[in-house]
C-alpha cells in the first residue's frame, strides 16, 4: 500500500470499520470525487436511504491550501495527487506524461483550475445516445448551478448549490489579452456556456468559486450530506472489488484500509434492490470494474480474475485534452502573478493576508481564467482549440512541470503565456490492469497524438500563440519569445517541439463508454451491461470528450444518475446488453 502512511491505531481502525459494515446500505458509492459528492447529497437527502461513500484519498478538503484557488501551485505532485503517469507515449517520442488526479474527498474538483465549461449543445447531440441530447441534459446542468454573474437564465441555474462566478482578480496582462484577442479578430465572448451562440471568441472564463474560495464538489455537495445520519463517508479506504451472487447481482463491495499492513478486508453489503455506484473517474472506474470481473475476458484471465461480464470496452476509449505552450517574457517588472507571489526569494505574505482577511486579490485566481476558443484550419464544425492565457512566464515548456517547479523557485521573471489545448481531441488511449490488486496503479496509455488531427490543432495553436504574443497591442508589455524559441520555425520543428513538451490538461474521459454499440460498457441508464445492481456515474461514461473542461459535465452525469435512481418516472431508453457483445456465463 505504497504512498499511504501506516495506521496509528490498527485495532481502533478495525473496530470502526466493523461498525461501518454492520448494517446494509441502499447505495454504496465507490469514489468520493466530484460525481460521488453529488450522489452523496442527492441520494441521502430526505433521510430514507442509507448511503455509504468509500474514498481512497484524504478527508481534509477544508484545508486552506485546497480552499485557496492559487493553492493549486502546491497541490500537484503532493499528498493530494495520485501522481499517475502514462507509459511511453508512442507519438510523443516515448515520453511518460504526468497525469494529475485528486486524491481527496472531492477528487480533482479540489485540485483543478476551477474552470466551468459544458462544451456545446452539439457535443451532446453528437454523442448519439438516446435520452442524452442537448435538450435532455441542459436542465441537469442548471439544476446544480448557482450562478452569481447574472448570465442568461435560459442557460444558467440560479437556485443550485454549486456556485459559479467570475474570478475576483484580474491581472493587467489578462485584461490586455482580451484587447489583443479582439484586435486579432478572435471576437469577444462573454458567456462560453450560452448555447444560443457559437463558442468562438475570447473572454473571461467562469469558475467554480464562492466568495473568492474554491467551490469543490466536497464543499458544495458532500458537506451537506456529511451531517446526515443516513450518510456514512469513509476516506483512506480502497475498494478491492464489487461482490456478486450467483445471479450476477451485486451484493456489496470488499475494501481495506490505506496504510494497513494487516490487509484486513471488510465487506459492505447492500439491502435488497440496492446498487453499487462506481464514481472513480476515467482511470479508477475501469480498474475497479476489471478487478471485479467486468471487462475484456482475456485481459481478466491474464490476471487470474474470473470473468463475470465480458465487456471489451472497459478501459478502452480514454480521451484527454493534450496541451502545448507558447511563452513570452515582458520588460515590465512586477506585473506577472508569479513575480507578485515572490518577495526576497520567498513567499510574499501580502497576497496571503489579503486572501485570509478579504478573500480577494491574486490568490483567488488559478492563473488561467482568461482565454479563447478558436477554429483552426484543422477544425471540423466546432472550435478545436482552446487558448488558456496565463499572466506568467513559463518556467519550462511543459506546463505541468511549470506548475510544480514554481514552488521551488526563489524568483520568477515576468511574462505571459498561451497554453494551447486540443479541446475536441480525437486521439484515444486505454487503461489496463497491472495487477488484480486495486492498490497497484493501472497502466495508462494516453494515446496522445495517435490521431494526426490533434497534432495539426496544436501546431496551429502554437502559431496562433506566437502571433498573439507579438502583437503591437501589448505595447509596454511586449517582450521576447521564450518558448518554443527562435530555433523552432518550420512545421516539422513545431511538431517535434509538441511531441517533446506535450502535457495533459487533465480532462480524462471515456473508459466506460455509455451507448448501445458493441464497445459500450453502460446503457443510457448508466447500468453496467451483463450484471445487476451496478452503475457507472462519472466522466468515464462520456462517449466523446466535450469541448471544455470536464468537471461540469461530470456533475451533470451524476445529477442524471440520481434522477434515474430516485425517480423511476424519469424516462431513458434501456438496454440489457450492448449490441453484439457477449456476456460470459
Amino acid at each position: 500500500m505504497a504512498g499511504a502512511p501506516p495506521l496509528a491505531n490498527v485495532p481502533r481502525a478495525h473496530a470502526r470499520e466493523e461498525k461501518v459494515v454492520s448494517e446494509p446500505y441502499d447505495f454504496i458509492v465507490v469514489g468520493g470525487g466530484l460525481a460521488g459528492c453529488v450522489l452523496a447529497e442527492r441520494l441521502s437527502a430526505g433521510g430514507a436511504k442509507r448511503v455509504l461513500i468509500l474514498e481512497a484519498g484524504r478527508p481534509d478538503y477544508t484545508n486552506t491550501i485546497v480552499r485557496i484557488p492559487a493553492g493549486i501551485l502546491r497541490l500537484f505532485r503532493s499528498v493530494y495527487d495520485w501522481q499517475f503517469e502514462t507509459g511511453g507515449e508512442k507519438f510523443c517520442n516515448g515520453r511518460n506524461i504526468f497525469v494529475q488526479r485528486g486524491k481527496i474527498l472531492g477528487g480533482s474538483s479540489c485540485t483543478n483550475v476551477c474552470l466551468h465549461f459544458r462544451g456545446s449543445d452539439e457535443d451532446y447531440n453528437e454523442w448519439g445516445v438516446p435520452g442524452w441530447g442537448a435538450n435532455d441534459v441542459l436542465p441537469y446542468f442548471k439544476r446544480s448551478q448557482k450562478d452569481t454573474t447574472d448570465r442568461s437564465p435560459d442557460y444558467h441555474g440560479k437556485d443550485g448549490i454549486w456556485v459559479m462566478s467570475d474570478v475576483r482578480y484580474q491581472n493587467p496582462l489578462s485584461k490586455r489579452f482580451i484587447q489583443v484577442g479582439a484586435a486579432a479578430g478572435l471576437g469577444v465572448n462573454d458567456d462560453f456556456n450560452n448555447w444560443s451562440r457559437p463558442q468562438d471568441g475570447c473572454g473571461r472564463f467562469q469558475v467554480s468559486e464562492v466568495d473568492g474560495e474554491r467551490c469543490s464538489g466536497a464543499k458544495a455537495f458532500l458537506s451537506r450530506a456529511q451531517g446526515r445520519k443516513n450518510c456514512v463517508v469513509r476516506s483512506n479506504v480502497m475498494v478491492k472489488k464489487i461482490d456478486f451472487d450467483a445471479s450476477k447481482t451485486s451484493t456489496g463491495v470488499t475494501y481495506d484500509l490505506m496504510g494497513d499492513d494487516t490487509m484486513k478486508q471488510f465487506k459492505a453489503s447492500l439491502r435488497p434492490g440496492g446498487e453499487v455506484l462506481v464514481c472513480g473517474g476515467a482511470i479508477a472506474s475501469p480498474q475497479i470494474l476489471m478487478c471485479s470481473g467486468i471487462g475484456p475476458a482475456k485481459h481478466l484471465a491474464d490476471h487470474g480474475i474470473q470473468c463475470i461480464s465480458n465487456l471489451p470496452g472497459v478501459g478502452e476509449g480514454l480521451q484527454d485534452h493534450p496541451a502545448a505552450v507558447v511563452s513570452f517574457s515582458t520588460p515590465k517588472k512586477g506585473v506577472s502573478v508569479t513575480s507578485k507571489l515572490r518577495l526576497f526569494g520567498g513567499t510574499n505574505p501580502f497576497p496571503v493576508l489579503q486572501w485570509l482577511m478579504f478573500k480577494s486579490g491574486l490568490l483567488t485566481s488559478t492563473g488561467c481564467d482568461h482565454g479563447a476558443f478558436v477554429r483552426t484550419a484543422a477544425a471540423d464544425k466546432q472550435p478545436d482549440l482552446q487558448i488558456r492565457f496565463l499572466a506568467a512566464k513559463a518556467l519550462t515548456p511543459d506546463g505541468m512541470t511549470t506548475f510544480t517547479s514554481f514552488r521551488n523557485s526563489k524568483s520568477h521573471g515576468d511574462g505571459y503565456s498561451f497554453q494551447s489545448v486540443a479541446i475536441r481531441a480525437k486521439s484515444r488511449g486505454s487503461v489496463r490492469l497491472v495487477s488484480s490488486n486495486s492498490h497497484v496503479k493501472p497502466m495508462i496509455d494516453g494515446g496522445y497524438l495517435s490521431d494526426p488531427t490533434d497534432l495539426a490543432t496544436l501546431r496551429e495553436g502554437i502559431k496562433l500563440g506566437r502571433a498573439l504574443g507579438r502583437r503591437k497591442e501589448w505595447a509596454e508589455y511586449l517582450g521576447e519569445e521564450v518558448y518554443p524559441g527562435p530555433s523552432v520555425q518550420t512545421d516539422d520543428e513545431i511538431d517535434e517541439y509538441i511531441r517533446n513538451t506535450l502535457h495533459s490538461a487533465n480532462a480524462f474521459t471515456g473508459t466506460c463508454k455509455m451507448g448501445t454499440g458493441n464497445d459500450a460498457v453502460v446503457g443510457p441508464d448508466l447500468k453496467v451491461f451483463g450484471v445487476n445492481g451496478v452503475r457507472v456515474c462519472d466522466s468515464s461514461v462520456f462517449p466523446a470528450i466535450p469541448g471544455g473542461q470536464t468537471g461540469t459535465p461530470t456533475v451533470m452525469v451524476a445529477e442524471r444518475a440520481a434522477a434515474f435512481i430516485l425517480n423511476p418516472q424519469v424516462t431513458v431508453e434501456t438496454y440489457s446488453e450492448p449490441a453484439q457483445a457477449a456476456v460470459a456465463a
